[in-house]
């Protein structure tokens, strides 16, 4: 393992990306996403993307100067071509656009096709959070996951975040793949050369595997079952089908047809103020979550705790502590920096 200062890691991934001929503000932007689900200790969806970026950009399949356009709007919804760029500008453009018409109307919703991978969605969460609202945001992710009943992809990971703002110094925040686990996590074990627990994924045949190189190759299952993979299938037609993006296995119709590795994205937000005041919100949430919290605990537990606690805990001790990755990580980072000329 590698301990980074979130500081460096900011300076390092907003340089590559400024030195692959992003805006200098875009790439800013690169550098804290990224950075704060390494914090979060979601380093599935942080940093350890850089290299995947850079070879994207390399190979011409991202856009550094997209024009994002709107292509249909109403006062409470909005519709955007990406026009290829990174998800995680088009998606910051999209909820901020989403807060600012719900701060109007109470409530507003976005969606975003032709666009790239976006990282983590409670980043888009929070940023409504932050504004005094609810927040929801949902891609639809790699298509790396069995229909249930079936044993070929056929579904994409259609992860889904929600956030709502308590009285503490953490949000609920909500975030979770509709697999059992997000795909990465099967390459964050290949790149640790560690085995994954039965139950996350089947290989080509049919087959439960620990062995992470067969499950990239197979297929992972849906959380819950049946449920899991209805719950994938809506996420879908909220962000793939409605956006008249991508969805499903990779596809699109006319007259929108879809590039290699393009996404599709869907964000809301909902301005609390607009059904009672925020303070009293906050107030009732903290009151949720006492119930919850002083309830028996099971045996071996750690305690109870709400989405996006353990997060803000994590977040807390990496800053001071700095953020573990691994060596394998570190270095292809470290290379594409020394190859561009970053310090």
């Amino acid at each position: 393992m590698r301990i980074m200062s979130a500081e460096r890691m900011r300076s390092l991934t907003t340089g590559i990306f400024a030195k692959l001929g992003m805006p200098q503000q875009d790439a800013d932007f690169m550098g804290e996403c990224l950075v704060d689900a390494d914090l979060r200790g979601v380093l599935t969806h942080g940093c350890r993307f850089v290299p995947v970026y850079h070879a994207l950009i390399n190979k011409g399949t991202v856009n550094l100067h997209p024009e994002i356009k709107v292509v249909a709007e109403a006062p409470c919804t909005v519709a955007f071509d990406a026009d290829n760029a990174l998800g995680h500008i088009v998606s910051a453009q999209a909820m901020r656009t989403c807060i600012q018409r719900a701060k109007q109307f109470g409530i507003a919703a976005a969606s975003v096709r032709n666009s790239r991978h976006c990282g983590a969605m409670a980043y888009y969460a929070q940023m409504a959070v932050d504004a005094g609202c609810i927040g929801n945001a949902v891609t639809n992710g790699g298509v790396m996951m069995a229909p249930y009943g079936g044993i070929d992809r056929a579904v994409a990971l259609n992860p889904v975040a929600w956030a709502a703002p308590t009285g503490k110094p953490w949000a609920v925040n909500l975030d979770m793949a509709t697999s059992v686990v997000a795909g990465s996590k099967v390459m964050l074990a290949i790149e640790k050369g560690e085995k994954i627990p039965l139950g996350w994924a089947i290989d080509t045949d049919g087959q439960p595997t620990d062995d992470p190189y067969k499950a990239r190759e197979g297929a992972m299952l849906p959380l819950g079952g049946a449920k899991g993979y209805g719950l994938a299938v809506i996420l879908d037609v909220l962000a793939g089908v409605l956006s008249g993006g991508r969805f499903g296995a990779n596809q699109g119709l006319e007259p929108y047809p879809v590039k290699e590795q393009q996404y599709s994205h869907f964000f809301m937000a909902i301005d609390i103020a607009k059904f009672l005041p925020l303070e009293e919100f906050k107030g009732r949430m903290d009151a949720l979550i006492e119930q919850l919290k002083t309830g028996r605990l099971a045996e071996g537990s750690q305690g109870i705790f709400l989405p996006g606690e353990i997060e803000y805990n994590t977040r807390q001790r990496h800053l001071r502590e700095g953020i573990p990755y691994p060596a394998s990580v570190m270095a292809e980072i470290e290379k594409i920096a020394a190859d561009l000329g970053v310090a």
